[in-house]
């Protein structure tokens, strides 16, 4: 027997196993079921807060120009003609 097919055949086992363990303590392989879950979607959140910081510090190293006002044009009396 290679070691291949002992290694699935144990994986096999150890599946069937947990099924059955699942089907005789529904309720705690349903809470260890949500845990699992809400550590995926809390990991899946902060990794998109993370890229979503990462972005917006690239954009803000980008941006180099301000915009400045023009100033407004003063007009004297000596330019007026009369």
């Amino acid at each position: 027997m290679s070691t291949t097919l002992s290694i699935i055949i144990l994986c096999e086992v150890l599946f069937t196993l947990f099924i059955v363990w699942g089907f005789m303590h529904e309720e705690l392989f349903v809470s260890f079921e949500d845990k699992i879950i809400f550590a995926v979607l809390k990991k899946i959140r902060k990794r998109k807060a993370h890229n979503e910081m990462l972005r917006r510090e690239k954009l803000n190293a980008k941006v180099i120009y301000t915009p400045v006002r023009p100033a407004a044009k003063k007009t004297t009396s000596n330019d007026s003609a009369a």
